[in-house]
């Protein structure tokens, strides 16, 4: 049975990717291109009961929802009617309402199945133009080079957004494991991807250190930010929690971006109506 965290990194991850979606389309962005590093469960039934210090501040978000009525629980209380918990692919297919394409990269084989079931109903949509799964490392997908939306079947300006959610940023390549992601995953896996696709990228990057204090967040921060500033992505919205968690925006050929400044006083503000 998939699980899911049920913790407030879902909360930040969440709550900022639907918000992100809004906007673009608030924007009138003619398409999305989302692609997803780790795909998870399309809507995971069981919360992982390991001991954390986050799970009771996601437990009153989902007793009170639809809570503050922000668009992210307003999406989770209609995808999750029967339980659960959705993935990102879900809430992105809940919110856009134009044309869209997935390509969602899973290693977890039980996963993989119950997105392939998922998957479908999601083809069967006309707005739907590319939903896919690869079953695998994302480096090995992400090698093969991410598509433009025109090569996908979307219209010329649509944006493709780029969603990473690992357990960690390591500033040490020292023994990689999978869970984790490395500054050598950026420079050699996602920027090469990334250099011919054509028209505006977001890219979300979510990390969920276990408090090791902001210091070392900030350090994490200007790594990936020296590596993201080279590649001409500017850091549009930083969501920090705890100071061991926080979501980062970067954009790219976005014209719409300064919409993102209110984010971080806007998840804060959200986040303090939880307690």
């Amino acid at each position: 049975m998939a699980t899911y965290k049920g913790n407030a990194g879902n909360l930040m991850q969440h709550w900022t990717l639907c918000e992100i979606v809004d906007i673009a389309d608030e924007a009138n962005v003619p398409g999305l291109s989302f692609i997803d590093a780790h795909a998870m469960a399309p809507c995971a039934e069981e919360r992982d009961d390991k001991p954390g210090y986050s799970g009771p501040l996601f437990l009153n978000a989902c007793a009170a929802l639809p809570g503050q009525r922000s668009v992210y629980e307003r999406a989770w209380h209609q995808l999750a009617r029967d339980g659960g918990y959705p993935n990102s692919a879900n809430f992105v297919e809940h919110l856009w309402t134009r044309d869209f394409s997935m390509l969602l990269c899973e290693k977890d084989p039980a996963t993989v199945t119950a997105l392939d079931a998922w998957l479908p109903s999601v083809r069967s949509q006309p707005r739907c133009k590319r939903a896919k799964v690869f079953f695998g490392k994302w480096q090995d997908r992400f090698d093969q080079r991410l598509p433009s939306p025109s090569q996908v079947g979307l219209p010329d300006g649509s944006l493709t957004l780029v969603s990473f959610d690992p357990n960690m940023y390591s500033l040490r390549d020292a023994q990689p494991t999978p869970e984790k992601l490395y500054p050598h995953d950026l420079t050699q896996h996602l920027l090469p991807a990334l250099a011919k696709v054509f028209g505006p990228v977001i890219i979300q990057l979510s990390t969920y250190d276990s408090a090791r204090g902001q210091a070392a967040q900030n350090d994490v921060h200007s790594s990936i930010d020296q590596i993201l500033r080279e590649a001409r992505f500017t850091l549009t919205a930083k969501i920090r929690l705890n100071g061991n968690m926080m979501s980062l925006v970067y954009a790219r050929d976005i014209w719409w971006w300064s919409e993102f400044a209110n984010l971080r006083p806007g998840f804060s503000r959200w986040i303090g109506g939880l307690n």
